[in-house]
């Protein structure tokens, strides 16, 4: 595997690899904030205080104002995802096939995640409406678990698709 460390620094990320690495930033900066609600939630914070930094997070965050105000973190991923799904995905395929296996994981790696988003906004209502330790332990476990599935899958992404994406100025054409 690839030494992602050297694509951390933005200075020496070398074409559509820099857009890629601007994203993962914010999303790994955000998901700090989760880890942190996480443990939040686990201590007992009260449930207001959880709701208040979930709307926080949902509307001051740069990544909702690039978002255009878009209401919830999880659903930016999702949507990132998407676009990689759609558009990224089927012209690293075309551009170099010996990434074929890569890319597969890749997007089993997306509905795993997309998964356990759906599942941390569900348990973040019914916490919201019905407060119980064994309610607090499902969400704090979703959390981590967004967590963990999240940073393993960026870091694995940008290890695989780093040399491809750097090697590209703009998006490719047909």
């Amino acid at each position: 595997m690839t030494d992602t460390s050297i694509y951390h620094n933005t200075e020496r990320a070398e074409g559509m690899l820099r857009e890629l690495l601007y994203i993962h930033t914010l999303l790994r900066r955000d998901l700090a904030r989760v880890n942190k609600l996480a443990e939040e939630v686990r201590s007992g914070h009260p449930v207001q205080h959880i709701v208040d930094t979930v709307r926080d997070l949902e509307t001051n965050s740069p990544l909702w104002r690039l978002r255009d105000g878009c209401w919830r973190y999880c659903r930016f991923v999702h949507g990132h995802h998407t676009l990689e799904d759609a558009a990224l995905f089927p012209m690293a395929r075309r551009a170099d096939p010996s990434l074929h296996s890569v890319i597969d994981k890749l997007e089993e790696d997306h509905l795993v995640v997309h998964h356990i988003t759906e599942r941390i906004a569900e348990l973040a209502a019914t916490v919201a409406e019905q407060d119980s330790f064994e309610r607090r332990a499902d969400l704090t476990e979703a959390l981590n678990d967004l967590e963990h599935h999240l940073l393993t899958h960026l870091t694995f992404e940008e290890a695989s698709l780093g040399p491809l994406l750097s090697s590209w100025d703009s998006w490719p054409r047909g």
